[in-house]
């Protein structure tokens, strides 16, 4: 089970906010901000587009007394005090709800992680198969994804991946192969431009990697790029 989140600020007020459990006065800066901020108002979409899909869960219920009156005296023109409750459109949110709604918050950045969806594919194997690594390249998001299938560095000494670009350039490191079996992280875009046509190396490297910027140790394996 992953562990708890922080939600950024404005996330969290962006949820609050279609919602509707800002106070007044926040509720208004907030609004006020949408006009100047396109990335505040996506947030918003996507918490209305989210949170859509909770209010089709719900029994069609009439709504309370007291919220119908208010909204008929807001539609006669005679202002009702604003109370702060759990309301998603003009039904009060049961407590079941209000909780998944939480829960959301506090999972909601990992369940919208990115897709892995790659388009290239590089394969390495040593010579005597002790050590394989598979790996992918999303363009979407510049994801790239390594796999170590089998081996492991010597004590004191690393594995290092390289890129090495269709025009033969130098090789650019992309850093250590970790110790877990699949790690998945962002590429620069310097990086990114070498993929396609490009070939991937693995190097034996001392402890922390390379000192030089460039391959120092023997080159266990290469692979190249293909298209997926």
């Amino acid at each position: 089970m992953s562990a708890p989140q922080d939600i950024p600020e404005d996330e969290a007020l962006a949820a609050e906010y279609v919602l509707r459990l800002l106070e007044p006065e926040a509720e208004r800066a907030f609004a006020a901000r949408l006009d100047r901020e396109p990335a505040l108002l996506e947030l918003v979409r996507f918490w209305e587009a989210e949170f859509a899909p909770l209010a089709d869960t719900q029994p069609d219920v009439p709504p309370p007394p007291a919220l119908r009156k208010a909204v008929l005296e807001q539609v006669a023109g005679e202002p009702a005090p604003r109370k702060r409750m759990w309301v998603f459109g003009w039904l009060a949110l049961p407590s079941l709800l209000a909780l998944a709604v939480a829960a959301f918050l506090v999972v909601g950045p990992t369940l919208r992680e990115p897709v892995f969806d790659p388009a290239f594919h590089a394969s390495l194997a040593s010579e005597d198969g002790a050590v394989r690594i598979e790996a992918g390249y999303a363009p979407d998001g510049m994801l790239f994804k390594v796999i170590r299938e089998a081996g492991a560095p010597a004590t004191g000494r690393d594995f290092e991946l390289w890129v090495i670009g269709p025009e033969a350039a130098a090789p650019v490191s992309l850093g250590l192969v970790p110790e877990g079996e699949e790690i998945t992280f962002e590429v620069a875009p310097e990086i990114a431009a070498l993929i396609a046509g490009g070939v991937l190396a693995l190097s034996d490297e001392p402890a922390g990697g390379s000192p030089t910027g460039a391959p120092t140790g023997a080159i266990l394996a290469t692979g190249a790029f293909v298209d997926v």
